[in-house]
């Protein structure tokens, strides 16, 4: 008898390891899946991200604001993030798609966005930035009674200052938006 309870007590235990393990493996390639990629990275000095496609010497404004500036790209980039994390590995073509008519490099409030899947990709669903930022209350912009905005960069803007769209009429409620890494 001792014995089928020694054999449970080592399969129940086998199991849990199992388990167990299953679980670190996921959250590996989660950690993984949303870590910077290491390639292709962007320098203020205007290196190339990918030198066969795209030239930072042409957006220097952009590259400028990465180290540094008030938009998303430069609190992503002092995580270690470069402009494919956000931008995806087809950058240049979507640069092609915003050359001002002079062919200069478009103001930083460009009307570019990125598309939602590439923020939910990294910082999960709406109702998962609704639970992290709950502590706003009555004033949460991801579960608001207006309901959501289309697209993250309504307010979150990779290169220029941050939109505060909910501030424009109500007590943001302690909110600050992240800019710049201090």
């Amino acid at each position: 008898m001792k014995r089928i309870q020694r054999a449970s007590h080592t399969t129940s235990k086998n199991k849990l390891t199992l388990v167990a393990g299953t679980i670190g493996a996921l959250l590996v390639a989660l950690a993984i899946g949303c870590s910077p990629s290491g390639t292709n990275a962007t320098s203020s000095d205007g290196d190339a991200t990918d030198s066969a496609t795209f030239d930072t010497a042409s957006y220097q404004l952009h590259v400028e604001n990465c180290d540094g500036g008030a938009g998303l790209a430069s609190f992503h980039t002092a995580l270690g993030y470069d402009c494919t994390s956000c931008h995806g590995s087809d950058l240049p073509d979507q640069l092609s798609g915003i050359e001002t008519e002079d062919g200069s490099e478009p103001e930083l409030t460009s009307t570019y966005f990125v598309d939602n899947d590439k923020c939910f990709a990294c910082h999960g669903t709406w109702e998962d930035l609704a639970t992290a930022t709950e502590s706003l209350g009555d004033y949460n912009p991801h579960d608001s009674i207006h309901g959501t905005v289309q697209y993250c960069n309504e307010c979150h803007k990779g290169h220029s200052e941050q939109v505060d769209i909910c501030g424009e009429c109500h007590p943001n409620g302690g909110q600050t938006m992240r800019g710049t890494v201090s």
